[in-house]
């Protein structure tokens, strides 16, 4: 007789259904999580990568994790940690009586040449972020903040590719966005081969829907980004099918990392019984 599959973990399955009552988009089903975990097995399959690196996530079927340590390159293990990190941050945000704001920094010393993306520094980019935020003014330290490293590959019209790793993140604070845009100014000045070029190192605008921004602010996958010009020369950015190369040097990437390792939290703190408050001194 053959072996009954494993029911799907019934905590994530509780996440993923109160995600979607709060209006987040970006919630996979169990067919869509159990699609993508078989295409990166097969990318890995493909590529000749030593099986030593990835078998145990053959074993990952979306029940209950078989192993005492997992692997951000699981899908079904990334989602379900992330999906309680929407969850239990979105309670204490919304709880905070400052202002909402979605914010993007964009610091180009921390962009990588294609089949670098695993020098980027997590923590390095995590305690620039933290610097800024000591030196913040007063009404700062009861700032929540959630947010996670978002990874792009970027294209220009002229064919150069690039890693652009950037933050996202949902910040609850008594300030208004020009405060926001100033405390969290990168501040190093960006790479000489970028001097000159337009860009906004920090954008912020409000927060509508507090689930669904938190949801796609730490969603796991790579986004390809391809630069195209109009007829008056006004620069922007289209999706894209990132290359096979690509999507592999990402998979790769999040094998070495833990679950929630790509996500930041301000003035919380993650704890035995969730995520809860922590004021800064």
């Amino acid at each position: 007789m053959p072996k009954r599959p494993e029911k799907f973990d019934r905590r994530a399955l509780r996440d993923a259904k109160a995600l979607r009552r709060l209006g987040v988009q970006r919630v996979q089903s169990e067919e869509e999580l159990s699609t993508a975990h078989d295409a990166r097995l097969a990318r890995f399959a493909r590529a000749g990568i030593d099986e030593k690196q990835w078998k145990h996530l053959r074993r990952c079927r979306g029940a209950e994790c078989p192993h005492p340590t997992c692997s951000a390159a699981c899908v079904f293990g990334e989602r379900k940690e992330l999906n309680r990190v929407v969850r239990q941050t979105r309670r204490l945000l919304k709880a905070e009586p400052g202002t909402l704001h979605f914010v993007t920094i964009i610091d180009p010393n921390y962009f990588l040449e294609p089949g670098h993306i695993n020098e980027l520094s997590i923590n390095g980019l995590f305690q620039s972020v933290r610097r800024r935020l000591r030196d913040a003014p007063e009404n700062w330290k009861s700032a929540r903040i959630v947010g996670a490293v978002d990874i792009a590959y970027d294209r220009n019209e002229d064919g150069r590719e690039w890693w652009a790793p950037h933050l996202h993140l949902a910040v609850a604070v008594d300030a208004d966005a020009k405060e926001v845009r100033r405390v969290l100014m990168p501040r190093r000045p960006p790479p000489p081969d970028l001097v000159g070029r337009k860009f906004r190192p920090v954008k912020v605008k409000p927060v509508t829907e507090l689930a669904n921004a938190i949801g796609y602010i730490v969603k796991p996958t790579a986004d390809g980004r391809e630069e195209t010009s109009d007829k008056r020369g006004n620069k922007n950015r289209r999706p894209f099918k990132l290359p096979e190369a690509a999507q592999l040097e990402h998979d790769l990437w999040l094998l070495q990392l833990k679950p929630r390792e790509r996500a930041f939290l301000g003035g919380m703190m993650k704890s035995r019984g969730g995520v809860v408050p922590r004021n800064r001194r």
